[in-house]
């Protein structure tokens, strides 16, 4: 057997052969290679693969030319050794790795985004502001200050005994809001006793045995940022924690959205975030309907409609159905301010039948019994809604309007003075300031659902002959009065009035601007002098209350921009006699050529065919309440931010700074 062998292809057989090296001429001679030179590794040395060419042996020579001319050792090539390929499980494993991987630098990315956010939010709430208040602000802005930016969440932990729940990383978390706003212990305890005392008590949705701190951290951290945020607007200790929290608590309800959680507790947020919202700069750029909206969807989802599971203990039945009532109230109060149509039915099961749920439990709340009033007084307003909606404006169905207005505002004071009576009866089991005081809120509601009421049906009368003793008119102006002696003469002196609800202002004003209305020169004939002097009397009176520093909390303060408005109304209306200037603000006149006008959008003020200059001109008036609300948003938002307004409180003489556009620096920073 023969082979050629050419440079670095050996064989590696154990006999002798012949071969043939070259043939560059014919004097070659053939070169006899032994075994040895046979049992060479095939391949090229180290050295020769390194520049890519063939060894070439000589004859009983273990080194091939080059190596021998470097003066190297010929050294053979070690055959790679083959890595094993992996199973299915150890690829498997490894793509769980990767994916391991790039979600811990997603999150890494996403809390880089979020205290870049954060930081933003704090500069902006605190204007470089109360540094001493914030130690976290410093901390965030790299001073040379010694803080510890989790001090805060290391107390709460230990206080609380949560230790167990963020060894187990079972994705537990603090609030953000313990950290960024510095919320220790105390303060905590301070704003939830806060909240319970002076808030909880106006919108009685929550029990103080069941919705502790604690609890809350482990339920429901959303629903304990809530708290703390809405509770801190009225927290003097720290002044400017009021919207950096809000602004947690926003953020909070964004990532409850997207999450998809539904629990209790996530309703009731919701439904505190849209009673108690931020005031905004702009009436139409509330969205509290957007909240409400999901707290009601989510009510309906969770069941809440529906009578409590038999596996519920009693506490946790109650506050389902606390929850429930509480949906329909708002969803029915915001019905009526917007006039539009209620998110819930009219023949809802639990409202129909929750007259006397507040002593359906030994562990019923003291507010349960007012609770269940306004529900019943709620569901007067869905019948009277649904009659309204079923007339037009034929002369026929005017007077029926009219008759039907007269008795339904029957039914609602019927319905509570049968309340007053069950409430002296609650208030001997209860006998708590604030029940008294809530006994007289509710009254209020009524006396404003009255006029609501009353005022749909003197809108069709005055299109005819009015005087003054027909009897829309007679119970107009007494259920309009009542409003205002009811919070001037018996909430105002309690001190608990600065703590309401917003809604409780716009009934309060919603009254006294029907009043002033009065004293246009079309309606002008149907009051005494007397009457218009009792009139005035009352709303000046009003006016001085809300504009009080004892009720207004800040400059922009719902309370303080009712005042303004009333004031500057009252100044265009009040009778020739009074000798007062007149600023240019007004109810809007109503055209039958006016264009449709969607509730909740604003009005252009520039525009002569929606506020005629002519205020004598016998045009139609609009005594409803949507018509109010729209025309209160646009004072807000009349005003050049370029001309700067300072309005003195009327009581006191001091003053809150108004930019225009219901802006006010002294507690609010651009872009909120």
């Amino acid at each position: 057997m023969s082979a050629t062998i050419n440079g670095s292809f050996y064989l590696n057989q154990p006999q002798t052969i012949e071969a043939t090296v070259g043939h560059d001429s014919e004097d070659s001679e053939p070169t006899l290679l032994t075994s040895k030179a046979l049992l060479r590794p095939t391949g090229a040395c180290v050295d020769c693969k390194a520049v890519k060419v063939r060894c070439e042996f000589l004859e009983k020579e273990d080194n091939c030319r080059r190596c021998q001319i470097k003066g190297l050792i010929c050294r053979p090539r070690e055959r790679k050794k083959r890595k094993q390929a992996d199973t299915h499980e150890q690829l498997q494993e490894k793509a769980l790795d990767r994916d391991i991987q790039i979600q811990q630098l997603l999150l890494q990315l996403d809390k880089l985004k979020a205290d870049r956010k954060v930081q933003e939010w704090i500069t902006k709430a605190l204007h470089n502001r109360d540094l001493e208040h914030y130690p976290c602000l410093r901390y965030l802005r790299g001073t040379n200050q010694n803080y510890d930016a989790a001090s805060a969440e290391v107390q709460v932990i230990s206080v609380y005994s949560l230790t167990h729940l963020v060894q187990n990383a079972n994705g537990f978390s603090l609030p953000p809001i313990i950290t960024h706003c510095s919320l220790y212990p105390q303060v905590i305890s301070d704003l939830f006793a806060l909240f319970f005392e002076h808030i909880n008590s106006f919108f009685s949705i929550l029990d103080p045995d069941l919705h502790t701190p604690g609890r809350l951290l482990r339920l429901s951290p959303f629903l304990f940022t809530v708290i703390c945020a809405v509770a801190s607007r009225h927290y003097t200790t720290r002044p400017g924690l009021y919207h950096l929290a809000m602004t947690f608590a926003r953020d909070a309800a964004g990532r409850a959205l997207v999450d998809g959680s539904k629990s209790v507790e996530i309703c009731q947020a919701y439904l505190l975030l849209a009673v108690y919202p931020v005031p905004k700069k702009k009436w139409t750029d509330d969205r509290s309907w957007i909240l409400m909206g999901v707290a009601i969807r989510m009510a309906i989802e969770l069941k809440l409609d529906q009578p409590p599971p038999e596996s519920c203990d009693m506490p946790e039945r109650m506050n389902r159905v606390r929850t429930w009532l509480n949906c329909y109230c708002a969803d029915g109060s915001h019905a009526i301010q917007f006039g539009k149509m209620p998110m819930l039915r009219l023949d809802d099961y639990l409202a129909r039948n929750s007259r006397f749920w507040f002593r359906s439990s030994p562990q019923q709340l003291p507010y349960d019994v007012h609770l269940c009033a306004y529900v019943q007084l709620i569901v007067l307003m869905a019948e009277w809604r649904s009659m309204i909606d079923g007339h037009n404006d034929g002369s026929q169905d005017a007077r029926n309007i009219v008759l039907e207005s007269l008795r339904m505002q029957d039914r609602v004071q019927w319905e509570m003075n049968d309340w007053i009576e069950i409430y002296a009866e609650e208030y001997r089991a209860f006998p708590l300031p604030i029940c008294a005081y809530r006994g007289n809120t509710t009254q209020l509601i009524a006396a404003y659902l009255r006029l609501v009421i009353l005022a749909s049906g003197f809108r069709f009368a005055a299109k005819g002959r009015i005087s003054g003793n027909d009897d829309i008119v007679l119970r107009s102006v007494e259920a309009a009065r009542l409003v205002i002696q009811i919070l001037v003469e018996r909430l105002h002196p309690t001190g608990h009035l600065r703590y309401a609800m917003e809604a409780n202002f716009i009934y309060v004003s919603f009254a006294a601007a029907f009043l002033i209305n009065l004293f246009r020169p079309k309606f002008r004939h149907i009051l005494s002098d007397s009457q218009k002097h009792q009139i005035d009397m009352d709303v000046q009176q009003l006016i001085q209350v809300l504009g009080s520093q004892d009720v207004c909390v800040d400059g922009r303060h719902t309370p303080l921009l009712h005042s303004r408005f009333l004031s500057k109304l009252l100044a265009k209306y009040r009778p020739k006699t009074e000798s007062h200037p007149s600023p240019t603000v007004h109810w809007p006149d109503v055209f039958a050529t006016q264009p449709q006008v969607i509730p909740g959008t604003s009005i252009n003020s520039d525009t002569e065919s929606f506020y005629p200059s002519n205020t004598d001109s016998d045009v139609e008036m609009d005594f409803s309440l949507s018509y109010f609300m729209r025309a209160v948003s646009q004072e807000s938002t009349s005003r050049s931010p370029l001309d700067p307004m300072v309005y003195m409180l009327p009581s006191q003489g001091q003053a809150f700074p108004y930019y225009g556009d219901g802006y006010y620096p002294e507690w609010s920073t651009r872009g909120y």
